[in-house]
């Protein structure tokens, strides 16, 4: 998915780059003078930049005061006021956390951490997110204990919670399960499950499904 990867610290200005591919398992790290801290198995930096391009306009940038990535076990950890934006088929989606982990063999971003989520027609805050590439071109992004919010203005959905909600970027899906919640128009819509299409603006599955009108 993503070839090439450029990391550069802002202490000195140095860019660092990592030649890479998700599907490979080996990488190579090419330092130059004055770069982040590199010892045999990690590099250490603060207040750095990490940018990985793919194909097409894929493209994701991380941004943290401090992290660490690991040649050993081919991981990315960030930590402190993290920022992300990447773009997926065409869509752009930004994120903002304490932490964030990523593996390069599994192909996964994730955060154990409080992490609000932000894309063209949605928000989500939620205690933890991990995105996960499941296929070569799909990729889907699991959130637990989120909250849905600032759905597109034309929507009649207004906010919605559920202990999990899977978002299918390429699908404009949003899957939302266990003690589901949804607010529409006057209406509050209790559920097990509710499986909503964004580009739609319509429900198309939901089960054990419950009608409050306010």
């Amino acid at each position: 998915m993503f070839k090439l990867t450029k990391f550069t610290n802002f202490s000195n200005q140095t860019p660092l780059f990592i030649g890479l591919s998700l599907t490979l398992i080996s990488f190579k790290v090419l330092p130059s003078v004055n770069s982040p801290l590199l010892s045999n198995d990690v590099i250490e930096f603060k207040n750095s930049i990490y940018r990985t391009y793919g194909q097409g306009n894929e493209k994701l940038v991380l941004k943290s005061k401090k992290g660490n990535i690991n040649l050993l076990n081919k991981s990315i950890n960030l930590i402190g006021e993290v920022e992300g934006k990447f773009t997926l088929d065409g869509k752009t989606f930004s994120l903002k956390g304490e932490s964030l982990n990523g593996s390069f063999l599994d192909k996964s971003i994730s955060s154990k951490e409080k992490v609000l989520f932000l894309a063209n027609n949605i928000e989500i805050t939620s205690s933890s997110m991990e995105i996960i590439q499941t296929q070569p071109e799909e990729v889907k992004i699991l959130f637990m204990n989120a909250n849905l919010g600032n759905i597109n203005s034309k929507s009649n959905i207004r906010k919605g919670k559920a202990n999990k909600i899977e978002y299918l970027p390429a699908k404009d899906l949003i899957v939302m399960e266990g003690n589901t919640e949804l607010y529409q128009d006057n209406m509050r819509i209790l559920s097990d499950e509710i499986h909503y299409d964004l580009n739609e603006d319509r429900i198309l599955k939901s089960i054990n499904s419950k009608i409050i009108n306010k």
